[in-house]
């Protein structure tokens, strides 16, 4: 008895530890609710929308992905981030899902050139299940940001040691502070950016409707290079000339800190090595963003993904990944 007194105390204890470290997150910039700031929105081209429907799309996404897809079916938060990994543990896509128009319908965003991989993906699960799974080629993704947010986190009891590379212990959906834009028309989808504020919004539309006339914010166009860069800057990947199909690990890639991966719900394809070197608790290596000192110029040779990254000392701390601008994402 005085054992199991012992650990429920823990569990409160730990329970607390986290729900005060979510309370603590906040927006600094009051700017976020205004609707004389500039946003700008990308048309996101190099993403595809795979639409799973029926009554057991639910079920059948939750043993595929690596968050909990429960978050979505309670309306606890309006997407998610995931990964949909293979039997070894190794990344074969990301996503971000979200309810679609639908009931029993899910919007499953990926790399558009990996757009046919995932639907045979999906169908070689789908066994006998009554689902439909097809890409929507007519919906357009935008990517609607401003660049002067900031977001403030309290560090208490994020990670499980002060060790660098350590995993962050409660990866799973977040509570977004961004101001809610869902339903806007039938025709319109827009939610915040599951894996971090700073990215603010995905904006779906399938009748030719844009975030300048949709949304109620001032809203410019600019390029997907302009988005890429910014997003570099947060290092944040996606995709798959930034995540290998295949080589990737999901730990190395952040997707604790990206709030794409659940240590709590049940199996799921891929989950014995995520989970085991979640317990180790230290990463070894993690994609992160730099900075050339240096534009890109005809003096500086174009740099190749795989492109080793050298120390003062001249020995090898990782690779390069993929650049854009004066940013770019290497694992190191």
């Amino acid at each position: 008895l005085d054992s199991l007194l012992q650990e429920s105390v823990l569990i409160m204890s730990l329970c607390k530890r986290i729900l005060l470290a979510r309370s603590t997150c906040s927006i600094r910039s009051t700017r976020l609710f205004s609707t004389e700031e500039r946003w700008r929105s990308a048309q996101l081209t190099h993403r595809t929308v795979i639409r799973v429907s029926g009554n057991e799309s639910a079920t059948f996404l939750q043993g595929l992905i690596t968050n909990d897809i429960n978050s979505l079916v309670d309306k606890e938060t309006n997407s998610l981030h995931c990964m949909f990994l293979n039997t070894g543990g190794r990344v074969l896509f990301d996503s971000i899902i979200s309810p679609g128009f639908e009931p029993n319908e899910f919007m499953v965003e990926v790399d558009s050139g990996l757009a046919k991989t995932v639907i045979k993906h999906l169908n070689m699960y789908k066994v006998r299940r009554k689902l439909q799974i097809e890409a929507l080629k007519n919906l357009n993704i935008y990517a609607v940001y401003h660049d002067k947010l900031s977001v403030n986190t309290s560090p208490a009891h994020q990670t499980q040691s002060d060790v660098i590379g350590s995993t962050f212990c409660d990866g799973g959906t977040r509570g977004s502070q961004l101001p809610d834009f869902s339903g806007q028309s039938e025709a319109v989808m827009c939610h915040p950016d599951p894996r971090v504020d700073l990215l603010g919004y995905r904006f779906l539309s399938s009748k030719g409707d844009t975030p300048e006339s949709a949304l109620s914010l001032n809203v410019e166009n600019v390029s997907l290079d302009d988005y890429t860069e910014y997003r570099f800057k947060l290092g944040v990947p996606e995709g798959a000339q930034e995540i290998l199909p295949a080589k990737a690990l999901p730990l190395e890639y952040n997707m604790d800190y990206l709030h794409g991966v659940s240590f709590h719900k049940g199996c799921y394809i891929g989950q014995e090595l995520t989970a085991r070197t979640h317990h180790t608790g230290v990463i070894r290596k993690r994609i992160l963003p730099i900075q050339f000192l240096e534009k890109s110029g005809q003096s500086q040779p174009s740099l190749e993904p795989d492109t080793s990254i050298l120390n003062e000392s001249g020995k090898s701390v990782g690779k390069l990944r993929r650049v854009s601008a004066n940013y770019g994402l290497a694992l190191l």
